[in-house]
């Protein structure tokens, strides 16, 4: 091993060894986060009829008129059982509320819709 008699040695050898260690813990932190994005929960899986869900997806599957206000609601199959609905509230031609929801899933598309319609309106009732 090399020996180190001066200040300045050692001064280099320590910055060697925490760029070392600094580079190490920052490819575990980028390691771990690239982990995370991959483990998303509500992240689409590909049904195995690619047509199944387009019905669901592309436009919205309910328009409701409620106390002077219109929900449109979108119903998204996120896969196998498992869908979850959005509603935009409009009043007088404008939005008011975009992408608002129920934060759960459910097993069929019409729990999912009915559930978005209910919540919707009790958003409608707060603060309509």
């Amino acid at each position: 091993m090399a020996r180190c008699g001066s200040k300045a040695c050692w001064f280099g050898l320590g910055m060697a060894l925490g760029a070392v260690v600094g580079g190490a813990c920052a490819m575990l932190v980028r390691t771990a986060t690239q982990e995370r994005v991959l483990r998303q929960r509500d992240a689409p899986m590909v049904p195995s009829d690619a047509t199944a869900d387009q019905a669901l997806t592309v436009d919205a599957t309910d328009v409701v008129e409620y106390r002077g206000f219109v929900i449109h609601v979108f119903c998204h199959a996120l896969g196998m059982g498992r869908f979850k609905a959005l509603c935009d509230i409009w009043e007088s031609g404008a939005v008011v509320l975009e992408g608002g929801g129920p934060p759960t899933t459910h097993v069929t598309a019409e729990e999912s819709r009915s559930a978005a319609i209910a919540w919707a309106r009790q958003w409608v009732q707060r603060n309509g």
